[in-house]
């Protein structure tokens, strides 16, 4: 979306055969601080939460979503 290949995200739901809710979803996790993101991937520490409250943290300050995510 970005790039401006696709314009919605109903756009870019269908070009990959995924729901555009499921799509949504995975794209808030796209917004998430880079120091959870770096947590989460390459030290491989678990979350709190599951895959949706970590879509809703997206959007709160990276300052305040490691606290959220790693209680």
């Amino acid at each position: 979306m970005d790039a401006g290949e696709f314009a919605t995200i109903q756009e870019l739901a269908e070009a990959v055969g995924l729901a555009e809710r499921h799509v949504s979803r995975q794209l808030r996790l796209a917004y998430l601080a880079p120091e959870v993101l770096k947590r989460l991937m390459l030290r491989r520490e678990v979350s709190a939460g599951t895959v949706m409250q970590l879509s809703e943290c997206a959007g709160l300050r990276w300052q305040e979503q490691a606290g959220v995510v790693f209680r």
